[in-house]
């Protein structure tokens, strides 16, 4: 009589795990249109332009041209070569909200969702005539000039400009002299009269040596990404 037990025990074991693992079976097709209903909420569009952004910086290894990236992301600036990193700094974005970075963004991509422009012009406010041969090293080591031909100015203030209506300002701590107070003056109010119409401008800060090799390397034509792209 116990043998019989046993063995009605085990069909009923068997028949309960059988059940179940049809009901698993039944229950697949049902989890899948949950990931797929999932999936409906990925932004394609974000997803594209994020693959034409590596696709972008993947032609500019391939290239021996230094370009320049702007991570408003991660508040950083970084110079690459081939792909590799030869220099990064933080910046610390000031006098700028969200919003006034967002329209920087959106006008560096424009309406062809541009992921590259090229720097179109610098221009030093002030300096202080001084600088470290030490820092002269890394700086030249960075943007492959001889320190001795560099300029010996620590940015006080300075803008780089892309077109007409980008402007990314960098000012330090440094106490510098005017380069030309006339020149400067003029600068200013054309920005002022450039705003009325919508120029995107952000302000940043950065440590004396960060800006040095940034002023440094800052040429017109330098190959500029903005990541992330908005």
């Amino acid at each position: 009589m116990k043998f019989k037990i046993g063995w009605v025990i085990l069909l009923l074991c068997g028949f309960l795990i059988c059940t179940s693992l049809s009901s698993c079976k039944k229950n697949q097709p049902e989890q899948i249109y949950h990931t797929e209903q999932s999936d409906k909420k990925w932004d394609r569009q974000r997803a594209d332009l994020e693959y034409r952004w590596i696709k972008t910086e993947l032609a500019l290894a391939k290239s021996e041209e230094l370009y320049l990236v702007v991570d408003f992301l991660r508040e950083e600036i970084q110079l690459r070569l081939k792909g590799a990193l030869l220099w990064n700094y933080p910046i610390h974005i000031v006098e700028t909200d969200s919003q006034e970075v967002r329209e920087f963004a959106q006008r560096f991509q424009g309406d062809l969702e541009r992921l590259i422009r090229p720097l179109s012009a610098k221009h030093l406010f002030a300096a202080q005539d001084k600088m470290p041969d030490s820092v002269l090293e890394i700086v030249g080591e960075v943007v492959k000039v001889d320190p001795g031909l560099l300029q010996r100015e620590v940015p006080s203030r300075f803008q780089l400009l892309w077109g007409s209506d980008l402007t990314l300002e960098v000012r330090t701590d440094v106490v510098g002299e005017p380069k030309s107070p006339l020149k400067n003056a003029l600068v200013e109010l054309r920005h002022n009269l450039r705003r009325l119409f919508g120029e995107a401008h952000v302000i940043v800060k950065m440590d004396p040596e960060g800006a040095i090799t940034l002023y440094r390397a800052a040429r017109p034509g330098l190959p500029t990404l903005l990541y992330p792209p908005l």
